[in-house]
């Protein structure tokens, strides 16, 4: 297969990249497998890249302290119009869950685009701080954002949102766990079901990890990257027939009885083909499913192509899905 960048949206990158003093021919940073000291330095750089875009203004962030299932408190953050109180009955609710390879990332780090989603659509985020690997492993991550999405469920009415339009939203890491506890939810019986789950590039499958030689010059999350992400969730266990769904989506056995679908993914991301593939699988559970396939953009796209055309189109269709439940 021939891949190639979209043409407007490597001018746009460019230009945020100048904007940030780094030479537009400068090659992506690589680090070895294992090396998270390196991976976590680099991580304040997608944060400068989303405060190219100008302050969004008339959202108000709220902190809560939720207990997780070992007694841990979870910091989960509620980003709401200044005017949420505003009208009458009960409004939808998203629990947002970050990206970061399972290995970092914060809902600090993303607050401007999950400002600018709420600004956009009107429907409040809550967005959980998950204890990341390796430091806390399986099932930690997934079961502190299944605790998160209990605690919305239980407050729900008292914070002005209706239990029956709660959906579960992420971005890479944070869509592949927003997957889990989609199926977490399921299997659990969570009353009512979840509305609706929204997996921007979700990183599902922790067995991708064989490089596509024609695909690496265009990749942004590399494949060592991402052995160096499933290895810290889940040690030695990674990529044997032991992982459990609720750790690698893409594991599932029976994908029926999900809620409604919006998934979306870049063509030279890693993740295209497991994605696609999940997107078809729930298709044929009976699953209603919304999918994009991106072409000619990387992983992590939304973050480096500030006034593409492509960005454009992908913002619109992931905040029409946030209005559809």
């Amino acid at each position: 297969m021939k891949y190639e960048v979209d043409p407007d949206f490597q001018a746009c990158g460019e230009k945020a990249f100048q904007a940030l003093g780094i030479p537009p021919d400068q090659p992506t940073p690589r680090f070895p497998r294992g090396d998270l000291v390196s991976r976590r330095a680099a991580a304040p750089f997608y944060r400068k890249l989303l405060d190219l875009d100008p302050e969004v203004i008339g959202v108000t962030r709220t902190q809560y302290s939720v207990p997780a299932s070992d007694g841990y408190q979870l910091p989960i953050f509620a980003y709401q119009k200044d005017d949420h109180r505003n009208g009458t009955g009960l409004h939808p609710a998203v629990l947002s869950i970050h990206g970061g390879g399972m290995i970092f990332g914060s809902a600090e780090m993303f607050e401007p685009s999950t400002k600018a989603d709420v600004a956009a659509t009107g429907v409040a985020h809550f967005s959980v701080d998950y204890r990341v690997a390796p430091e806390a492993r399986h099932p930690t991550p997934v079961e502190d954002c299944y605790a998160a999405l209990k605690w919305l469920y239980s407050e729900a009415a008292s914070l002005g949102f209706d239990k029956s339009r709660i959906a579960v939203a992420g971005l890479s890491a944070g869509g592949g766990l927003a997957a889990a506890v989609a199926l977490l939810a399921r299997d659990r019986r969570l009353d009512p079901p979840l509305a609706k789950q929204i997996l921007l590039e979700p990183m599902l499958d922790d067995r991708n990890t064989k490089e596509d030689p024609e695909l690496m010059p265009f990749v942004t999350w590399s494949w060592d990257d991402n052995w160096t992400g499933w290895d810290a969730l889940l040690g030695d266990e990674a990529g044997s027939s032991s992982v459990s769904a609720y750790a690698a989506p893409a594991r599932v056995q029976d994908l029926s009885g999900l809620p409604s679908t919006y998934i979306d993914v870049g063509m030279l991301d890693i993740f295209a083909k497991e994605d696609e593939l999940y997107a078809v699988r729930l298709r044929n559970a009976g699953v209603d499913v919304e999918w994009h396939l991106y072409q000619g953009v990387p992983h992590g796209f939304e973050l480096r192509g500030q006034g593409s055309a492509i960005l454009r189109k992908a913002l619109l269709n992931r905040q029409s899905a946030l209005r559809s439940f």
